[in-house]
């Protein structure tokens, strides 16, 4: 025996790795917050895939038509429809063509708990708002357009469906279900909700920036693609875009409504005219 005892960490070393430890988590958290969005983002594109499926048969077997929710659509909540197969664009899906409705619900939803997926359309409190994805409502208030016999001028530029909010509610909305809840009006994708930045008042937009800045989009064409959307939610909603416009969007070009442009990334509300366009 020599005598010596063994030194143990002093409190300064301690608190330095304890401080090394603390640096290295606040390093690696972000890099991993990230990487879990850009999972979930991978997820919601292969529920797009999904979906795509569904309607591409949908239409096989009705002669090129996409759902018909305007039977039965009162324009209200789904307490207002007589069926509630018709209270969305997907309700007619269900369950002959998606009998797996969790691939309505994007994993990055806020929301996305509201959904029971187990339980049948017909026992949804709220059947009406149940996915995260919205229907082109261009395509939509067509009536019963046929894309087989009047497509879009480029279906692969064209939207259909793409993820949509609001990814928050009102304050004065006490709970995420029925009339005091999440309202994202029937699956309906509007090109303009009347959200306007410098709107008095509270105006809720389905537009989100849910993966990281971005919503990802299925076009007509079944394209799916990631689109940016932050700059998108600070600007004033125009009614004509030049590079829209030069795209063939009828809302710039026949109707001056004013809309959401994701012209910078080729997709368009349609491409070509809408006259004549419904069956």
């Amino acid at each position: 025996m020599n005598g010596r005892r063994e030194r143990g960490f002093t409190l300064v070393e301690m608190l330095a790795v304890v401080a090394l430890i603390a640096l290295l988590i606040g390093i690696l958290l972000p890099s991993l917050s990230r990487s879990i969005r850009k999972a979930t983002a991978t997820v919601c594109l292969h529920n797009l895939h999904e979906l795509d499926q569904a309607l591409h048969t949908y239409r096989l077997d009705h002669r090129g038509l996409l759902p018909d929710v305007s039977a039965g659509f009162s324009g209200g909540r789904s307490g207002a429809v007589d069926d509630v197969h018709s209270a969305a664009w997907y309700g007619r899906l269900i369950p002959a063509y998606l009998p797996d409705t969790r691939v309505l619900i994007c994993p990055a939803d806020p929301f996305g708990s509201v959904v029971d997926t187990g339980v049948s359309l017909e026992r949804q409190s709220d059947p009406g708002n149940l996915s995260s994805y919205g229907m082109n409502d261009v395509i939509r208030l067509s009536g019963r357009l046929n894309l087989d016999r009047f497509s879009p001028r480029r279906p692969n530029e064209t939207l259909l469906l793409a993820d949509m909010g609001p990814d928050a509610v009102p304050s004065n909305r006490r709970n995420m279900e029925g009339a005091a809840g999440l309202y994202r009006s029937s699956g309906r994708l509007p090109w303009d909700d009347n959200y306007d930045v410098g709107a008095a008042g509270l105006k809720m937009s389905w537009m989100t920036e849910r993966h990281l800045g971005r919503i990802n989009v299925l076009t007509v064409g079944g394209s799916i693609m990631s689109v940016p959307t932050r700059v998108l939610m600070g600007e004033r909603i125009r009614s004509y875009y030049g590079d829209c416009a030069g795209g063939g969007c009828p809302l710039c070009n026949e109707f001056d409504i004013p809309h959401y442009s994701f012209a910078s990334s080729r997709i368009y509300w349609w491409t070509g005219s809408l006259v004549n366009a419904a069956e």
